[in-house]
């Protein structure tokens, strides 16, 4: 079961994405199984391979988790959610939506986790936050509710 292996990856426990971020400065660049790099912030279609859109929702709630832990005492946090952590959420989620639970076992069993770290880091580089200023997450989250992005619709202000 998915769950079980909760305490395994930072990723599935809200605001421990930090630790993943931080060793993905020792891994590869993130890769999308064919060779190049997946687009970070651009959602795969409903015709995806269901790893490419498992990571993508791990990446992005991963990424709003980690605005929300750096700046709730300047009022974002996470939108309620019937699941929490980033790994369970993606996988629930794809459940509800008619993914095959084996498949997404699988798909979890094989995902390289730095990958993913690497992705969110970039992301949030590209909006301007940088790495050990987590006060630089929050104008990062502002612009993504406020453009109701993939990640701002994680994110609400309280």
């Amino acid at each position: 079961m998915i769950v079980a292996r909760a305490a395994t990856y930072p990723l599935m426990r809200g605001g421990a994405l930090v630790a993943c971020v931080l060793l993905a400065a020792c891994g590869a660049p993130a890769s999308n199984g064919n060779g190049s790099a997946p687009q970070a912030g651009r959602a795969p279609g409903a015709s995806a391979p269901l790893a490419e859109r498992w990571e993508y929702r791990v990446v992005t709630i991963g990424v709003a988790e980690r605005i929300a832990d750096a700046c709730y005492g300047q009022g974002i946090s996470m939108a309620p959610s019937p699941w929490t952590g980033a790994v369970n959420r993606a996988t629930e989620e794809l459940a509800a939506g008619g993914a095959d639970r084996a498949a997404l076992n699988a798909v979890y069993t094989a995902h390289d986790f730095n990958n993913s770290s690497a992705q969110a880091e970039a992301y949030l580089a590209a909006r301007g936050a940088v790495p050990g200023q987590p006060e630089t997450l929050c104008p990062v989250g502002e612009a993504e509710i406020a453009q109701g992005s993939d990640v701002g619709q994680l994110l609400q202000k309280l």
